[in-house]
This record gives C-alpha cells, structure tokens and sequence, in this order.
C-alpha cells in the first residue's frame, strides 16, 4: 500500500517536474521573440509626432476652456455651440481683453512717472526745530573813499590821455571795481581777459564791519555785530552774513584753489544737518542760531550805516542803501538776481513764514528721478560738501562757464590753476549764463536733448525757504537818538538804516513728499481693472501657468515612463500560453514577470 502510494507522488512529482521544464523552454523562446519584435517596433514619422503632439495640446486648450475661471473663455470649445458663436465671443473676449490693457498701461504710467505727491502734513512744526534763515547783507558802496575814488578813476580812464595819470594800482583797482558795479563797462576794457588779483583787492577797499553796523540784537538782546556778521564773498562783492554754515562745514577746502576764503564764519555746526535737523537734547544756544518763538523780540535786528563821505552813485545805479538775501545757513548765497532792499533812513521789517519740504521713509528706496528730489548723499558736488539746489546750480555754472570761457567769475568756486575772468569776458560769462538756462528749459521739454553731466539739480528731499512779507517805513532817526542820547559822534556824517528779521508765526505746517501710487496701490488697480473685464484673480493666474507649464510637464513625464516599461505579450497559434492561465512578460529592464 505504502508503496503504491509512493509510486503515484513519485509520478505526479515527475509530471509536475516535465511542465516547469516546458515552461522554461516557452518562456526562452518567448524572449528571443520579443527581443525580435521590439528590433523591428514601428517608428512614428515627424509628421505623426505633430499630429500626436497637436492632438493632445488641443485636448489641453479644451480642458482648460472648460475649467478656468475666467470668465467668456468656456464658450470658445464646445461641439453644441455653432462657429459664428465661438467667433463672437472670441471677438468679444480679445476687446475687453484689449480695453483692460490700455486702462493697466495708463495705471503703470502714472505709477512710474508720477508715484509721488506733495501735501501738507498732519501737524504743525514748531519754529525752534528749524534754524534761523541766514541774513547776509550787502551795501551798495562797495569801497571806502578814502581807498580809492571810483568815480574820479572811471572818469580819467574815459580819456587816454588822462588814463596815463592813473597809477598801475590805481587802473587795477579799478579793473576790479568795474566787476561789481551794475553799470556796464566792458567797452572801455575790452583786452582785459584775466584779472585774478581783483577778489584781493575787493577785500582791501570793502566797508569795514564796524563802519556798517551801528548796533545788533538777537532775540531782545544786545550782541557784538562782528562776531554774529561775518564777511562772505558774492556775486555782488564782499558782504556779511549772520548764521551761515562755516567754511570747513559748507565747502570742499581740498578741492579749491588756497588764494583766498569765501567764507569767513568759523563755528561748527556739528549738532544740526539738513535732513536730520538739530539732534536730541540739543541746546538752545547752539549754532546755527534758532529761536523759541514768533515776533519781533525773537528774531535780529541790525542798525546800518553809510558814510555820507562814501556814496557813490555812479557804481550803485543811483540807489544807496544794502540788498538783503534770506537763505538757508547751508547754501551759498547769490544776490545778483535775488535780494530785497533796504534803502537809507529806512526802517524794514521782514516777517518771515517757512516752507519746509519732507520726504517719507515710503519713497527712500525711489530713485531720484521718480521722486524727483536727491539726498545729500546721493549728488556729490565737487566743491561743496552739502547738497541743495542753489549750491548744485552754482557749481554748474562755474563749469560751464570754465567750458566756455576759459575762466570763471570772481565768486565762483574754482580749482587751483584756473583763471579769474576779466572785465573784458564779462560778456562771455554773462551769455553762458543766459545759455545754460536755455539748454535746462530745452532739457526739461526734452530730455533727449543734451545737458551738462554735471547739472540736473533737482531740489534737496529736505528743504526750507523762507517767504517773506515786508513792510518799510521812513526811519526818523536823527529825531530818535539825540532824545535817547545813544552813540553820540558815530552818527555824524552818515545815514541809517534798520532792519529786523523775524518768524511771523510761532508754528508752521510743513510740506510733505510722499508715496501717491505704491506697489500695492498698482497691483489694486490691476486687479481691479482684470476682475472688472474678464472675472481674472490670482488663482486665474496660477491656472494659466498650470495648463501651460505644469500639465505639459506632466503629460511629458508620462509619455516618456511609457515608452520605457512597453510590454509585449508572446501568442503561440493565435493563443496564450497553455500552461494554465500563465503569461510570461519580456520587459525592457530584462526582468520577466509572470501574471496568471
């Protein structure tokens, strides 16, 4: 019995042995089949690629068509919808889409030209956060008589034969009288190019400071005339400034010529810049000068006078009196186009109103010419070590007068070596004047049109110019002071003048420049304008670059995994393999599975 059993496992382990064999032998001749059929797999041509390729981005046109959210685009696809309704709405979707492009052009225009606005700030500024302006006066007679007598040297030098009677220096001293006096003289002088000895000159034969100022006052309070007026070069001569920036801290010393000082004030101005203002727990007594509040008493006044013996009205143009200016304590002043006057035996009263101009910490990060304004450090003058507008326009013109003729005039800033013009360029520099105010006017029409490299002197981000309101009144002074007893001989033989200079207000309200079309302000209105035409939002965005980046990489990526794991089935008389439902399965890695 045992072994009849035995016998039967025996034959049945046998067979089962012969089928695993027959297996083996189906399955070799299965790969070299395939390894057959995959060496002659039809290749798709060019043509068939396109047509595949074509097929499937229009099968991906019509998946989006049919599941974006922007609005009109489901109604371009669609089998139930005629052609003339696609057109239609095509037609209909390009205007709108068209219309909300122009309106976003508009947007981004104003936005990149005119992202600024000026308005006023929300509230007060009190005065004493501001310096004082700086007062520089300047009196007609340019020489003391008994320096030289201008009118009896001009007339002599009229005639040549009496021209040789004038001693050398008497004719140079003339020469440089002749710069400063408003009457023109170029004809008599014409061979007289260079005159760089005038400016020294100039000085020599200026009125004194205790010849000019009788009494000063600052805030009600008696002060020494000649430590609070200093002497400064202008373009109208020598004169005296009261709180004006030193020389160390308002010019460039290495970069100018050693001959003489345009500036004579001295102290510093460390606790006080333009664009920062006076720093914490500063002192009220610091320097620039600033005051507590409005009026009268809280601001200068200064008694001036001339020599009845030193008028001379050839060279002042008939008017006797002082020009005044009101400038910022950084800038350098120039009052030949500039000034008001106070003539003799006058009294002017000038009520000053600031106007102070900010910048936001919105636009810092703009470029200066969208905001159209620099800080310091953005424009480097060469000669000056503070930027504003009338320093940058000052330096301009020296360099284009030095381009053009050769020279500059008498106060303006210069390298060493470079000449000081004579009478005789006055027409030259006064016409490249002239000149470089067309070529801004022209530049500004038209920026194609060439300008000075050196110019485009935008104003300063932080500024304050100070309006002005004055009332004048006769001075009855020789009335006034033998009553007070006051002075006693310093008054005899001159005449007076008074001037006081104060705040109209204790408070002003400043100016400030700020951010009117932003980033979010435009991306708003783009959004705006995209949801108002055609129903667009961020997510329409995203599903945009989704069918057109993320979905054909997709797609890509399927193809191409594929194309690597084909399979091809081995049918042996039309039919499967036999061996039960078993199928052997060659694939491109050279592994073969087995599915039953």
């Amino acid at each position: 019995m045992v072994s009849c059993i035995n016998h039967k496992f025996s034959r049945g382990y046998k067979r089962h042995l012969e089928l695993i064999d027959a297996n083996y032998h189906l399955d070799t001749l299965a790969i070299m089949y395939v390894s057959r059929a995959t060496k002659f797999e039809p290749k798709l041509t060019p043509t068939e690629k396109g047509r595949n390729y074509l097929h499937e981005s229009k099968q991906l046109a019509e998946e989006f068509c049919n599941n974006t959210s922007i609005h009109g685009v489901k109604y371009f696809v669609g089998s139930n919808r005629a052609l003339i309704e696609k057109v239609w709405w095509i037609i209909v979707f390009l205007l709108c889409l068209y219309g909300c492009g122009t309106l976003i052009q508009t947007v981004y225009i104003k936005w990149d030209r005119e992202p600024v606005i000026v308005t006023f700030a929300q509230k007060p500024t009190p005065v004493f956060q501001i310096p004082f302006p700086a007062v520089t006066i300047c009196p007609e007679t340019k020489v003391k008589a008994r320096e030289f007598n201008f009118t009896r040297a001009y007339h002599l030098s009229m005639h040549p034969l009496f021209r040789k009677s004038l001693s050398d220096g008497e004719l140079d001293k003339l020469l440089a009288m002749l710069q400063v006096c408003e009457f023109a003289f170029v004809e008599q002088f014409p061979n007289q190019t260079y005159d760089d000895n005038c400016v020294k000159l100039l000085k020599s034969m200026a009125i004194p400071e205790h010849e000019m100022f009788l009494a000063c006052t600052w805030r009600a309070e008696s002060v020494n005339c000649s430590s609070e007026f200093t002497l400064t070069l202008t373009d109208v001569g020598f004169c005296y400034t009261f709180n004006s920036l030193s020389g160390e801290d308002m010019l460039r010393k290495d970069q100018l010529h050693a001959d003489f000082r345009y500036l004579e004030e001295t102290r510093s101005s460390s606790s006080w810049s333009l664009h920062g203002g006076y720093l914490p727990g500063t002192d009220i007594d610091t320097y620039p000068r600033r005051v507590l509040g409005a009026g009268i008493k809280a601001g200068v006044s200064a008694l001036l006078k001339a020599n009845d013996s030193d008028l001379d009205y050839l060279c002042g143009n008939s008017f006797q009196g002082f020009k005044v200016l009101l400038h910022m304590p950084n800038e350098y002043p120039l009052l030949l186009n500039q000034h008001f006057r106070v003539p003799l035996n006058q009294e002017v009263a000038v009520s000053v109103t600031p106007r102070m101009i900010e910048t936001s910490e919105s636009i810092d990060s703009y470029k200066p010419s969208r905001r159209q304004c620099f800080f310091n450090h953005e424009r480097y003058l060469k000669f000056f070590r503070t930027y504003s507008q009338t320093n940058c326009e000052l330096e301009c013109l020296a360099n284009f007068t030095l381009e053009r003729c050769g020279c500059v005039k008498f106060s303006m800033p210069r390298v060493s070596g470079v000449h000081i013009c004579g009478i005789g360029k006055e027409v030259c520099y006064e016409q490249a004047t002239i000149e470089l105010l067309e070529m801004e006017v022209k530049y500004r029409e038209n920026p194609d049109v060439p300008y000075q490299d050196d110019c485009n002197c935008m104003p300063s981000c932080t500024s304050v110019q100070y309006n002005t309101e004055i009332s004048q009144a006769s001075f009855e002074w020789k009335k006034l002071l033998p009553v007070v007893r006051s002075f006693g001989d310093e008054v005899k033989g001159v005449q007076l003048s008074h001037l006081i200079v104060f705040f109209k207000d204790a408070q002003f309200i400043p100016v400030m420049r700020s951010e009117l079309f932003g980033l979010t302000d435009f991306l708003a209105n783009c959004g705006g304008l995209l949801g108002l035409f055609m129903g667009v939002s961020i997510l329409s965005l995203v599903e945009i670059f989704y069918y057109c980046v993320i979905k054909p990489l997709i797609m890509w990526s399927k193809s191409q995994k594929n194309k690597g794991n084909s399979v091809q089935v081995l049918m042996v008389d039309g039919q499967k393999p036999a061996i039960k439902d078993q199928i052997n399965i060659w694939q491109s890695d050279g592994r073969i599975s087995t599915k039953y």
